[in-house]
C-alpha cells in the first residue's frame, strides 16, 4: 500500500477525455448514520485529481452521501481499471456548496492496489447514460467548479 495516487489512476481522473472515460463508474463509500458503509456510484464528471494525493469530488447537494460524507469525514473510493482495482481511502474535508453540488476535498491516506495472481480483472461497474451529450456538459461545469 501506499500514500499516492498511481500514474494510471491519476491519468484517469485528470478532467480530460471525458468521451472516452464516461462509461466507467466508480463506487463512493462512506459511512451512514448507523455505521454502515454507504455507497454512491460517481463518474469521472465528478472527481479529479488536483495532483498525486488530493482529490475533489462533487456530490449532489441534497444527497444522502453528502450528508454521510460531511459527517464522517472519511471516504473510500473504488475504482477498477483493468487489469488493477484501487481502493483510495480518503480524510474528506468540505469546501463548498455551489450550483447545486457539494464540494469536498480528498487527502489521500492509502492506496489499496489489488491484483489477483490466479485471475485478471476485465472490467469495471459500467454504465450508459440516457443523455450522452448533456451528462458531459454537466461534467464539464462540474469540472469547473471542482478547480476553483
Amino acid at each position: 500500500m501506499n500514500k499516492s495516487l498511481p500514474k494510471q489512476v491519476q491519468a484517469f481522473l485528470n478532467g480530460q477525455d471525458f468521451d472516452q472515460k464516461k462509461e466507467l463508474a466508480m463506487y463512493f463509500v462512506t459511512v451512514d448514520d448507523e455505521g454502515f458503509p454507504y455507497k454512491a456510484m460517481i463518474s469521472v464528471g465528478e472527481v479529479i485529481a488536483l495532483d498525486e494525493t488530493t482529490l475533489r469530488i462533487a456530490l449532489w447537494e441534497h444527497s444522502k452521501s453528502a450528508s454521510f460524507t460531511k459527517q464522517a469525514k472519511k471516504a473510500t473510493l473504488f475504482l477498477v481499471l483493468p487489469p488493477t482495482a484501487y481502493d483510495l481511502q480518503l480524510t474528506v474535508t468540505y469546501v463548498r456548496t455551489e450550483a447545486g453540488q457539494v464540494i469536498f476535498e480528498g487527502a489521500l491516506k492509502q492506496v489499496k492496489v489489488d491484483e489477483a495472481p490466479y485471475a485478471t480483472i476485465v472490467s469495471s461497474v459500467q454504465c450508459r447514460f440516457k443523455e450522452e451529450q448533456q451528462t458531459v456538459q454537466q461534467w464539464s461545469m462540474k469540472h469547473k467548479l471542482l478547480k476553483k
